[in-house]
């Protein structure tokens, strides 16, 4: 049975616009665009007591609650353009700088937009198995 909503994450851990095999761009810090992909949403339940890693360090629910992880791919800084960047994740044609970046559901959709659609290979999601088998553990966390 899942947890019902609390108050230990804040609401907006709690929805994310986007969808397993989204494909998206944003624009990085050099100006240049780049695509993602997501690969997996995910609800993680946490029961009072219970402990997460984000970004280093651990926080322990103090009520049951949930929160969505975010598992995605993030491409190179590479087109020089959105339309350019969005042309290369339709064609399929852009390069994969990370494989796997698990993040919180604000970080993973934060200047992000929808360009397109691609089923996630079973190839894709080796490293987030390896990733979920060890944060189910406690032995990874998020961003």
């Amino acid at each position: 049975m899942s947890i019902q909503a609390g108050n230990f994450f804040p609401p907006e851990y709690k929805t994310f616009p986007f969808h397993e095999g989204d494909l998206l761009v944003s624009k990085r810090s050099d100006g240049k665009f780049s695509v993602n992909k997501i690969l997996k949403v995910d609800r993680f339940d946490y029961k009072a007591g219970a402990s997460i890693n984000i970004q280093g360090k651990a926080f322990v629910a103090t009520e049951d609650d949930f929160l969505l992880v975010i598992s995605s791919a993030f491409g190179a800084s590479e087109f020089n353009s959105f339309e350019e960047a969005r042309a290369a994740a339709q064609s399929g044609k852009w390069t994969v700088k990370v494989a796997l970046v698990p993040n919180r559901a604000p970080g993973a959709a934060a200047g992000q937009s929808l360009v397109g659609h691609a089923v996630v290979s079973k190839e894709e999601l080796e490293g987030y198995a390896q990733w979920r088998q060890q944060f189910e553990r406690g032995n990874a966390g998020v961003f």
